[in-house]
Order: structure tokens, then C-alpha cells, then sequence
């Protein structure tokens, strides 16, 4: 279980944007209250819970969302001594009218599954849902692609 407090902003292209001919700034800041659960059984973990903004700018974000999700970790090897990982991740924001923004990965992962020790990671990734990047939350994105990461 997690029970946090937190603060996040974003300043992604300021530059860009205080440059010539720059569109409407939007300064996306806020704190928030989240509680997030989870359970975990035999590779598989599904969490769920929600988030409450407290302080928020612009002054006018709706504060309540909720988040969701499953996990798959194997725990033997199945190809080239990678173990198969996945999951879906899900949000839905108030300020956007509830719509489910979703995140999907799967693929391989190589190192040692305790926690502490170096992995890497190749996995195929599809999005569709809100931008969740800074001042670009009101755009609606989809992608996919590989992302390769090295985790420690």
C-alpha cells in the first residue's frame, strides 16, 4: 500500500513556447493526496486506487481521479534467458470527464527478478488516452513503439 503526498510540474517547452509567436502558456502544477493498493500472487499483481489534488494550477483542474491496473512477471525463463513481463495501466481523470487513458506493455526481461539488481528490459508499448505530459494534459495522444530500459 502507498499513501503519499506529493508535488509535480512541469515546465515542458518553456522555451519553445516563450519563443517567437508562442502559443498560451499553461503552467500545470499541483500537490496531491494518492492511495494506491496492490496484491500480489504467483507473478501476478493488480492495484488500484485514487488520487485527490489539493493545490492545483490552473486553479480550475478538477481534483479527483482514480487509477488501476495488472502486472504479470515470470518467474522462469522463456526465451534467450528473458522472463516474459507485462501489464496494463489505467487512469481516469475528473478533468476529463472520466475518460480511461491506457498504457500496455509486454515483453522480455533479462537480469535477476529480485528487487536491487540490475535488469534490462525490451518492451513493445501502446498508449491512447490524454497527454500525460505537463501543460499538453487537455491532448488526446495514441502511440506504440519498443522501448528498451535498464533498470537498477
Amino acid at each position: 500500500m502507498r499513501f503519499r503526498l506529493y508535488h509535480q510540474s512541469s515546465h515542458l517547452g518553456d522555451e519553445l513556447l516563450l519563443g517567437g509567436d508562442p502559443p498560451d502558456r499553461i503552467n500545470l502544477s499541483f500537490e496531491a493526496l494518492e492511495l494506491i493498493d496492490s496484491q500480489e500472487w504467483r507473478g501476478w499483481r493488480v492495484y488500484g486506487g485514487g488520487e485527490y489534488l489539493i493545490h492545483e494550477e490552473p486553479d480550475d483542474l478538477k481534483p479527483a481521479s482514480a487509477h488501476w491496473g495488472l502486472e504479470y512477471r515470470a518467474s522462469k525463463p522463456f526465451v534467450w534467458k528473458g522472463r516474459l513481463v507485462g501489464g496494463i495501466d489505467m487512469k481516469s481523470l475528473e478533468e476529463h470527464d472520466w475518460a480511461i487513458d491506457t498504457s500496455a506493455k509486454a515483453g522480455l526481461q533479462f537480469g535477476r527478478p529480485d528487487p536491487g539488481h540490475r535488469r534490462l528490459r525490451l518492451f513493445a508499448v501502446w498508449y491512447r488516452g490524454f497527454d500525460p505530459r505537463g501543460q499538453f494534459y487537455a491532448n488526446e495522444v495514441r502511440y506504440y513503439g519498443l522501448e528498451l530500459s535498464l533498470g537498477f
